[in-house]
C-alpha cells in the first residue's frame, strides 16, 4: 500500500501501488493506496488503474476499483468492458479531493481472479 509523496516543486503529489495480487484468502477488496490526509489545499486528482491478464474470463469475474474520500464511495467501476479497455487504453478517473481528506483506492476482487495482477498510479495537483 502506498502513501502520498510531494514533488519537489510542492504543487503536485503522487502515489502508486506497484503491482499487487491477492491469493485464495484475499478479502473482497484490497487497499492499494491510502493517504490519511491529502494536505492543506484542495486537489485535482488523476487516477490510473491497471490490470494484468485475467485468470478467469467469466462474465462476473472482472476486477474493479473503488475510490473513497473520507470513507465515502466517490467512484466504483467493475465491468468486463471497462477492464478490457484498460488493458489497451489508459482510462483515467479524474476527481476533486477537498483539503485534509482521507483518500483510499481499493481493488475490488472476484473469487476467480484474486491472483490477477492489478495496481494504480495517482497524481494530485494542488489548486
Amino acid at each position: 500500500m502506498s502513501s502520498q509523496t510531494l514533488l519537489s516543486t510542492g504543487d503536485k503529489w503522487f502515489s502508486y501501488s506497484g503491482e499487487m495480487q491477492g491469493d485464495s484468502g484475499a478479502p473482497a477488496s484490497i487497499s492499494m493506496v491510502l493517504i490519511p490526509n491529502t494536505g492543506l489545499r484542495d486537489s485535482y486528482v488523476e487516477i490510473l488503474p491497471f490490470f494484468g491478464q485475467e485468470v478467469s474470463s467469466g462474465v462476473d469475474e472482472a476486477l474493479g476499483i473503488q475510490i473513497l474520500i473520507d470513507s465515502v464511495s466517490m467512484f466504483t467501476s467493475q465491468s468486463r468492458q471497462q477492464q478490457q479497455e484498460r488493458e489497451t487504453i489508459a482510462n483515467v478517473v479524474k476527481i476533486f479531493v477537498p483539503r485534509q481528506s482521507k483518500l483510499e483506492i481499493l481493488s475490488i476482487n472476484t473469487n476467480n481472479n484474486n491472483s490477477q495482477i492489478r495496481g494504480v498510479s495517482v497524481i494530485g495537483y494542488y489548486l
